[in-house]
């Protein structure tokens, strides 16, 4: 995998205080043709309760059955369907130990029942795929149309139980289909999970976030990535540091403990850390901190582990002044940081008040453009990190128009997907924009 650790400033002042902020991009490595991949799990978990009943939940059975397709002999598969309780519809074995005839069946026969107990259903899919080992990992793909009520319903409670077991390379990817879905659990399940959530409208959105996702799991080549950041002892005992990514992560004695989830083929991410850096006392080199990045590579079928530096140079005052900070580290930072006014237009939008919501993406469209301004495209970097600012400040002024116009139940799922992703690096690949066009908003 290509690893890079970037500063948007390598230079800091002689004995002044300094926030720097750095960026690991991470791109996974191409894999070989499937045949030839390890063998993938995958247990499906699909709400069958009565608001499934119809269109929504044929075109559900006929997407898992496009995915059986599409494994190969040495995949895992599993299926549970749930209503007020959880069915194992297909017991988890690899592909060639199914009896095809009697799997397909079983998908087609399924039918709707009564209430909906997403946590039963999502314990019932963790539970099948401890049994089945895998070097590869595995991933539980939840289907719900509906909002939990019965079962755990706590959407804290259900993200940890994820983040449990991401740990033991299980990742948890959740699709809502509809507006009557239960955003704030499938949202939490898939951050808690290291996993992607995607929102699904119609009939055919559905099948293409389940096809995406399907393709996402064949061509996994890394597998439960995890960053170890370890601040240097110059950074004093108590040091300031802070992810900006939601992602699950812990501190083991002074090491930072960052799980980054599974990557597909050429898959490119970015995570971004802010670190004080206290004024130090004498010129030249300094390591501020140490990262280990571990993962498992698929193709290869073996551990990773690689390690680097994370180096300053203490230079005079007046050396500092003419530094020019890496535009697109720079870029990053301001996109996650206008992420947090995302997450408070849900909350408005969820509390009914949808001009409060756009208005406050608008602003946020408009903040970004001023910062898009100022920027001078002198190389392929600036050229970059405007690309980054103007696309998000062009994708809230659509999410701020289906705030302001759309039906709340739309506009709140809308906005939460591209918060899920956004907020945790996940460049989902057909990732769905809005259907509708700032054109056709204004019109």
């Amino acid at each position: 995998m290509n690893v890079k650790a970037l500063l948007d400033i390598d230079l800091v002042a002689l004995e002044s205080t300094e926030k720097v902020t750095m960026m690991l991009e991470m791109t996974a490595p191409i894999t070989d043709a499937a045949k030839s991949r390890p063998g993938q799990a995958v247990e499906v978990v699909l709400d069958r309760s009565g608001s499934m009943n119809g269109p929504a939940f044929d075109s559900a059975k006929e997407s898992i059955l496009k995915l059986i397709d599409r494994l190969a002999p040495q995949d895992s598969f599993g299926l549970i369907a749930f209503d007020d309780q959880a069915l194992v519809i297909a017991p988890i074995r690899t592909m060639a130990d199914h009896d095809m005839v009697a799997l397909r069946r079983a998908v087609r026969e399924m039918q709707t029942g009564g209430s909906t107990d997403i946590s039963g259903g999502y314990t019932m899919g963790l539970r099948e795929l401890t049994r089945v080992a895998t070097d590869a990992g595995a991933t539980l793909l939840l289907i719900s149309d509906g909002h939990a009520n019965a079962g755990e319903q706590d959407p804290k409670v259900l993200a940890q139980i994820a983040t449990t077991h991401a740990t033991n390379k299980v990742t948890t990817s959740t699709i809502g289909l509809g507006t009557g879905y239960d955003e704030k659990i499938l949202e939490a399940l898939a951050q808690g999970g290291n996993g992607a959530h995607r929102f699904a409208y119609t009939i055919d959105e559905a099948i293409g976030a389940i096809a995406a996702e399907v393709d996402d799991l064949l061509e996994k080549s890394v597998v439960n990535a995890v960053m170890r950041f370890t601040p240097s002892p110059e950074l004093t005992t108590n040091p300031r540091i802070e992810i900006l990514q939601r992602l699950p992560h812990f501190k083991d004695g002074d090491t930072y403990v960052v799980q980054l989830g599974d990557l597909y083929a050429g898959e490119n991410r970015r995570f971004v850390i802010d670190i004080e850096v206290p004024g130090m006392p004498a010129l030249g080199l300094m390591t501020i901190a140490d990262i280990t990045l571990e993962y498992l590579d698929v193709a290869k079928m073996e551990e990773i582990s690689v390690s680097m530096p994370v180096q300053v140079n203490v230079v005079p005052d007046d050396v500092a002044k003419g530094r020019l900070a890496d535009p697109v580290v720079r870029a990053e930072r301001l996109i996650l940081t206008a992420q947090s006014e995302k997450a408070t237009a849900i909350d408005e939008l969820r509390s009914g008040n949808n001009r409060d919501a756009a208005s406050r993406l608008k602003k946020t469209a408009e903040n970004l453009r001023r910062q898009a301004s100022s920027i001078e495209v002198t190389d392929d970097r600036t050229a970059e990190s405007l690309q980054i600012i103007t696309s998000e400040a062009d994708e809230m002024d659509v999410l701020a128009k289906s705030a302001e116009y759309d039906e709340v139940a739309f506009s709140s799922k809308l906005l939460n997907e591209n918060f899920s992703a956004k907020s945790r690096a996940r460049m989902q690949r057909n990732f769905k924009e809005n259907p509708k066009t700032q054109d056709e908003y204004n019109n």
